[in-house]
């Protein structure tokens, strides 16, 4: 369901790192007139409402998803809390935003899914790759076929070990699986459009975090096949050195078509910046002395703005509720399938084996 309010008012759950970027930018987004906020940790919505001037902070998440001024809602908590939020602000009949993954169980992310189709109300899920520059023209490419039919896709993802360990801080139940390399399952799968995945074979590897008390790899692999014979490749590794100069996930994919082929490396690399002063980081302050100032793979503050893919993402959705404009955000049936594909490969880790898809 499209709700086409020219003027709307936006509810946000959750006023961490990233309800505080979804919030600056739909405070700038012309439609929006209304913000209210709730955070399980009060002093974290009233210091946002305070750095945006919201029209309301609510005491409980479902204060924000009851009042009548908000048309819409972000979900910006821990993966483990967004079921709730979400089926609530659906029954109500409210489009939803939740961050990905959709879920950490695919129990929880059916009944999102689900709550959607029942209420006539859309969901959403906040996949960023998708909205960089080159990997939308990519999917136009796509469409008018100029590459043809796709038989292969070959990803890489790296990051380094010390925002690694920042994420793994935030989030103690998510693995890097399901937090990074569904980036590249939900690319591919973007691009890949109907065809069905049959068969999952992956490996992992990890002993850095592990020495902390974390049981993830840091190192995994997988092979996707088909039903028709399309094979993905995909590769992770959250094992560059702690002051390697990047300032996010580092990109590299290559789509083999049977016209065409797409080469994308997105290591961001093209323009430095260097100072003893240390240069900004999306996750560690001050990490490194060198910056690359196409940096932050979400995005970049400049000029009292956010600017890059995570703000064209938001927008992008702001436009969908408030003018029902068609957009390309990744949609809460493919964000189940997403969590369906990232906990086989890391089903066929653990228990060293191929896993069948299920239809």
């Amino acid at each position: 369901m499209k709700i086409n309010h020219q003027e709307i008012g936006i509810g946000i759950v959750g006023c961490g790192r990233m309800g505080n970027l979804r919030t600056s930018i739909s405070k700038t987004h012309g439609s929006v007139k209304y913000i209210s906020l709730s955070d399980t940790i009060r002093e974290k919505a009233e210091a946002l409402g305070g750095k945006v001037n919201a029209d309301r902070v609510c005491k409980t998440n479902q204060e924000v998803i009851d009042d009548k001024n908000t048309h819409a809602i972000i979900v910006s908590t821990s993966e483990p809390e967004h079921c709730d939020p979400v089926i609530k602000a659906l029954e109500n009949g409210k489009p939803v935003l939740v961050e990905k993954p959709i879920a950490l169980n695919l129990n929880d992310a059916q009944k999102m899914v689900d709550a959607a189709k029942s209420n006539n109300t859309s969901l959403h899920v906040g996949y960023t790759l998708r909205f960089n520059r080159h990997f939308l023209i990519g999917k136009q490419q796509i469409n008018e076929n100029k590459v043809g039919n796709i038989i292969s896709c070959v990803g890489r993802f790296y990051n380094t070990q010390r925002t690694g360990a920042e994420i793994l801080k935030r989030s103690k139940h998510i693995s890097f699986v399901n937090d990074a390399l569904t980036y590249l399952v939900d690319l591919f799968g973007w691009y890949l459009g109907n065809k069905k995945p049959k068969e999952i074979i992956a490996k992992g590897h990890g002993t850095i975090y592990r020495k902390d008390g974390f049981d993830v790899d840091e190192i995994a692999a997988a092979i996707i096949t088909y039903a028709d014979g399309t094979i993905v490749n995909l590769a992770m590794g959250y094992a560059l050195p702690k002051n390697y100069p990047s300032h996010g996930r580092l990109v590299r994919a290559e789509i083999i078509g049977e016209n065409g082929v797409l080469l994308f490396d997105d290591d961001r690399k093209e323009h430095i910046g260097f100072s003893d002063e240390g240069m900004h980081h999306a996750y560690v302050d001050n990490h490194t002395e060198m910056a690359l100032l196409t940096s932050n793979a979400s995005g970049n503050w400049a000029l009292n703005k956010y600017w890059g893919p995570f703000a064209d993402e938001t927008r992008s959705w702001l436009d969908f509720i408030s003018q029902g404009i068609d957009c390309p955000n990744t949609t809460g049936v493919e964000g189940l399938q997403n969590l369906r594909l990232t906990l086989a490969i890391e089903d066929s880790i653990k228990l060293d084996k191929k896993i069948r898809i299920e239809d």
